[in-house]
């Protein structure tokens, strides 16, 4: 005999026999329907909440990480794309001195009025075009 048997309700799950069925009567709370005490499920609202939160900071310093970088690089780009002769550079060595002459890969930099010494400098090691208020002579 076949017998179709809806295993969508926790109690339905014993299949029918000759004897008394288990099947219709409702399980007691905390047992299983077989008689045996059930393992009580944790309960893990809380721990689902500071996971959850956990990784929403951890998102956010992410984003905010790249949000500092790609400001940072608007900010370098538009510095190098204003830089012009005779302004004052400072190089990522702590060189300071004022641009000769400026190629697409390159900058020369006059470090010495007496001597007029130059050095050559790539662009990406520019840090800062220094403004002219703070180059005053003493």
């Amino acid at each position: 005999m076949n017998q179709i048997v809806d295993i969508s309700a926790p109690s339905l799950l014993l299949a029918q026999s000759d004897g008394p069925s288990l099947a219709s009567q409702p399980a007691a709370a905390g047992t299983t329907a077989s008689g045996a005490p059930a393992a009580a499920a944790p309960k893990s609202g809380f721990a689902d909440f500071i996971f959850l939160a956990g990784m929403g900071v951890l998102l956010a310093l992410i984003i905010s990480s790249m949000l500092g970088a790609r400001r940072e690089k608007k900010r370098m780009d538009e510095m190098m794309s204003s830089m012009k002769k005779h302004d004052q550079v400072r190089t990522v060595g702590g060189i300071i001195g004022s641009v000769v002459e400026i190629k697409p890969d390159v900058v020369i930099i006059k470090v010495d009025e007496s001597t007029g010494a130059k050095v050559t400098v790539m662009r990406s090691k520019i840090e800062a075009v220094i403004p002219q208020s703070t180059t005053g002579s003493a």
